[in-house]
């Protein structure tokens, strides 16, 4: 699967971090990876990401207050949640506030790849809308 898309990696687990950002990486993503809220901020300020895959808890932080602070910026992008566990209400709460997806650890590189399809193509179907709402009407006389 060639994905031709901006992803950013948050998780406070480096080396889980390293391990995806090389997998997608293969498959034609770029990548940007952080280990915390601060560095995920700055890099999303920079950066039109797609596709955001964030840990649930990063370093005593909130991933869900995270997506939420990453959707003011760019409504468009698609945040997936990861977490070591999943209750339906965690789940619940975390798709009332925007997640494109939750995912419970250990979650398959497979089961990853296809949710971060996913999300990409909902990304460019609403960038796709925003653009043609914004662009002028052509009237015939």
């Amino acid at each position: 699967m060639e994905l031709n898309c901006s992803l950013l990696l948050v998780d406070d687990d480096e080396e889980f971090l390293e391990i995806l950002a090389r997998r997608f990486r293969r498959r034609g993503v770029s990548v940007q990876a952080a280990t915390n809220a601060y560095g995920a901020i700055c890099a999303a300020e920079r950066n039109g990401f797609q596709v955001a895959i964030l840990d649930r808890s990063i370093a005593g932080q909130d991933g869900v207050e995270l997506m939420v602070r990453l959707r003011e910026q760019r409504p468009e992008l698609q945040v997936i949640l990861l977490s070591g566990y999943g209750d339906a209400q965690s789940i619940a709460h975390a798709r009332r506030r925007g997640a494109f997806d939750y995912l419970v650890k250990p979650s398959s590189l497979a089961d990853l790849e296809a949710a971060v399809a996913r999300a990409y193509r909902e990304s460019r179907s609403i960038t796709a809308a925003q653009a043609r709402r914004l662009s002028p009407v052509s009237h015939a006389r």
